[in-house]
């Protein structure tokens, strides 16, 4: 490989990640910046164990932002108390936002009579006593 070939494909490799990272902050920026307060988690941010699915959800907003509540249903026997202290949501759990969307994600868990209720949120701020 000559001196020029190698000058080359250098040069195409920096063009390539420079537009890679600008493409990336620039889908950033537009999360943030496009953000509402109207923005909730999916269900698939919830890391529901094997066998536990969600039989409800509804969507509620107060004063500084939106939320997501859903009904869980626990696996074959397990309890929705047991189910909420399997997530570590009690009394609440922070899921780290991904590359592609770095949001946080908060959840709070409250067991019903026979499902768990799951809260989930971008908005919330760390639990402290």
């Amino acid at each position: 490989m000559t001196a020029t070939t190698r000058r080359r494909v250098w040069t195409i490799a920096i063009v390539v990640v420079a537009i890679l990272a600008l493409l990336y902050g620039g889908r950033v920026t537009v999360q943030f910046m496009g953000a509402t307060e109207g923005d909730v988690p999916s269900a698939s941010d919830i890391p529901l164990p094997d066998g536990a699915t969600i039989v409800g959800e509804s969507r509620d907003c107060g004063s500084g932002g939106c939320w997501v509540t859903f009904s869980v249903q626990p696996p074959p026997g397990q309890s929705p108390a047991e189910l909420a202290q399997e997530l570590g949501a009690t009394p609440q759990l922070e899921i780290p936002g991904t590359f592609l969307d770095p949001r946080t994600t908060w959840l709070t868990a409250e067991p019903k009579t026979d499902v768990l209720s799951v809260q989930a949120d971008y908005f919330s701020q760390r639990w402290t006593p």
